[in-house]
């Protein structure tokens, strides 16, 4: 049974957990529709690889699709969990590790994924954050060597 966020985040920690759980799972089966769900039609998408802000449940849709060809091994550990006190957020950190895409090359950094839940349990804001620069020159050093 899947539970529903109807108080602040940090008081139903059962509710955060399962939805961190799914939100992880999702991303780490590269299913870019089982992470949409998890949004609601209103979601606001921070992506520092977007270059700004996006809106809706396609957009993230088409980024999971998108991480997914670049890095085909994709996988993210979460870890940390952190819940706001005075509203329905929560702060998951992790690490991401893959390969590049036609090389050999294996990307990895830490970032933070801040969630904004809305009472019908869905996430309604996102704002991911983690050194986009650093990621960049990984790339490139990969797709150069």
């Amino acid at each position: 049974m899947t539970m529903i966020m109807t108080d602040v985040a940090s008081t139903d920690t059962a509710a955060v957990e399962d939805l961190c759980a799914r939100w992880e799972k999702a991303w780490n089966d590269h299913d870019g529709d089982a992470v949409a769900a998890l949004c609601a039609d209103d979601l606001i998408y921070d992506e520092p690889a977007l270059g700004g802000t996006a809106h809706g449940p396609d957009s993230i849709r088409g980024f999971v699709n998108h991480m997914a060809k670049l890095f085909p091994d994709y996988s993210f550990t979460r870890m940390g969990l952190y819940g706001e006190v005075t509203r329905r957020a929560v702060l998951v950190a992790w690490h991401f590790s893959g390969t590049l895409a036609g090389t050999d090359r294996h990307v990895e950094f830490h970032g933070d994924d801040r969630l904004e839940l809305g009472e019908d349990g869905l996430i309604h804001a996102y704002r991911c954050l983690y050194d986009y620069k650093s990621v960049l020159a990984q790339m490139e050093a990969a797709s150069a060597a």
